[in-house]
């Protein structure tokens, strides 16, 4: 373990020492998830091509993709959910490192902040640095990427005997194109977008300079969908987030509500339907909760059949067309909460 000089060292500081000589994997992974989209990653928001990912149609379009800082990982302050599901938010410093002309930077000076969302499949990132230090610093950021196009039953483990043709990376000065053929005939693409042109970009990394200004902050917009659409900005970013809020809102607002005089127990109930809403998806049978998320994101299996019954308490009829179950007649909630409530 580092020995830190507490006079010397501000907590930021002392948390980028500790964390970097902790291991890295025990950290909790967090999901999002929007109509037929999830995505899955670490608590530093990188995706490192595990059981993780970026899945769009039960296919992983984005395999990897990583935030490195002056070449180094950086070290992670913090990670959360916003209470509706929308945003993941990961807070992060920098590890001693130099900047791109060769000046030292300590640990601690440059603050990062990852903002991502899913909106009509695609995935929305805005990636803030700070620099809280007195001297002006140019920063390479880099973002390694790839993407495998396997199916979620691959990624969690089965073996296929066939895959269909990956295709040569097609790059452009602010994005690049990855193409791949499945063995059913479809044509799956994964265009991976970025607010500005990077100073590198190859067909598996982003390279960036850049400048930040003491007591400044430059923020970098990355977009990944199906192909390449207008150039990230902040209105299309701030756009998306907002359409993403008042969709989770209106699924939060259907069915019945309980509130009651216990702080905690209301804090828990809104966590809980919450919870249901981010797993809901718009079918042409009706809302139906997917399960298995961060593992899975579909309809079938015993998750959704029980999710749909107990959520007939406060919304009748919730998932059960698509369960095949007759939609619960009034009163069924009562019946509900018998049955449960027996164990």
């Amino acid at each position: 373990m580092a020995q830190l000089d507490e006079r010397k060292l501000d907590p930021a500081v002392a948390l980028a020492s500790l964390d970097a000589t902790a291991p890295r994997e025990p950290h909790r992974l967090f999901a999002l998830k929007q109509g037929d989209c999830f995505a899955v990653a670490d608590a530093y928001g990188d995706i490192r091509g595990a059981g993780d990912g970026f899945f769009r149609d039960d296919t992983r379009v984005l395999s990897e993709f990583r935030l490195t800082v002056g070449g180094r990982q950086t070290s992670l302050l913090g990670a959360s959910l916003s209470q509706d599901n929308v945003l993941f938010t990961s807070n992060l410093t920098n590890l001693p490192m130099q900047s791109a002309r060769g000046r030292d930077i300590p640990q601690g000076a440059i603050h990062i902040e990852r903002v991502r969302l899913l909106w009509q499949d695609r995935l929305f990132e805005r990636i803030t640095l700070s620099n809280y230090s007195q001297d002006h610093s140019t920063i390479r950021v880099s973002l390694p990427f790839a993407a495998d196009f396997r199916d979620m039953f691959e990624v969690r483990g089965s073996t296929r005997l066939k895959r269909g043709m990956a295709h040569a990376a097609e790059t452009d000065a602010t994005s690049v194109l990855l193409r791949y053929d499945g063995l059913d005939g479809l044509a799956r693409r994964s265009a991976i977008s970025f607010s500005q042109a990077p100073d590198q970009l190859t067909a598996d990394r982003a390279d960036f300079l850049i400048a930040v200004t003491r007591r400044s902050s430059k923020v970098l917009y990355v977009e990944v969908g199906p192909g390449v659409a207008e150039t990230p900005n902040r209105d299309r970013y701030r756009a998306a987030a907002a359409r993403a809020r008042f969709g989770m809102r209106a699924k939060r607002r259907h069915g019945a509500t309980v509130h009651s005089s216990g702080r905690v127990f209301n804090d828990w109930v809104e966590r809980a339907r919450a919870d249901v809403a981010l797993l809901t998806t718009e079918l042409t049978t009706g809302p139906y909760p997917y399960a298995g998320i961060p593992w899975f994101s579909t309809a079938f299996g015993r998750d959704g059949v029980i999710s749909a019954l107990q959520m007939a308490v406060a919304q009748p009829g919730f998932g059960a067309r698509r369960a095949g179950l007759p939609c619960p007649a009034p009163g069924y909630g009562d019946i509900a909460v018998q049955r449960f409530s027996a164990g």
